[in-house]
């Protein structure tokens, strides 16, 4: 497939697949808010857009150099609120328990991500794991605006990244800083690259 084929199968699958996302969250916000079952749809939705990995190519979406631990591809948004992203990751990355203050769902596609889900943190205290995921092809997590969770990559990977609320929109978020054992502000949202065809 040549890549201006890929590119164009690709914006039809990813615009498809973020159409039945945003009829999922405002299905949802109508009837009072976001709420698990809601997220699980969605990862199931994306789940099925990751069957389609040979659109997402390494050559589309080539990991960071040594000089950064990570990428986000934007693949797709809807206005401020929705937004689709690829993470992609050369050599192995974290990042400490933090929460996004809106939903997310992480969908494996390559490689291997493990995902710490902590107990509720709205007390301040130290976080508690409850149970760890391995994000890989055909799993992901699927995570409301107060859940907490840290990342922990060795070597390659790509994921999908969906969150109810573009990456430079989130606000007031924290992390764990365990070095001082206290919660702080959470203002890193990585380097984006901007991927979408219609901005080019």
């Amino acid at each position: 497939m040549s890549e201006t084929d890929r590119a164009a199968d690709r914006a039809v699958v990813v615009a498809e697949a973020m159409r039945d996302i945003a009829e999922i969250d405002a299905q949802t916000r109508e009837h009072g808010g976001i709420d698990q079952a809601a997220v699980e749809r969605i990862k199931a939705r994306l789940l099925a857009l990751a069957e389609h990995e040979d659109l997402f190519p390494d050559e589309d979406f080539p990991p960071p150099d040594a000089a950064l631990s990570s990428l986000m591809y934007r693949i797709a948004q809807d206005g401020d609120r929705l937004a689709l992203y690829i993470q992609t990751v050369g050599n192995g990355v974290s990042a400490p328990p933090h929460e996004h203050t809106t939903w997310a769902v992480i969908v494996g596609m390559r490689g291997q991500e493990l995902n710490r889900l902590y107990g509720p943190c709205a007390g301040g205290g130290e976080p508690q794991v409850q149970h760890e995921v391995v994000v890989e092809r055909g799993t992901g997590v699927a995570m409301l605006g107060d859940d907490v969770h840290s990342i922990h990559i060795e070597g390659a990977s790509a994921n999908f990244h969906c969150y109810g609320l573009a990456l430079e929109q989130l606000s007031g978020r924290r992390f764990w800083n365990a070095r001082d054992g206290e919660w702080r502000e959470y203002n890193d949202v990585g380097t984006i690259v901007e991927a979408r065809p219609d901005h080019a």
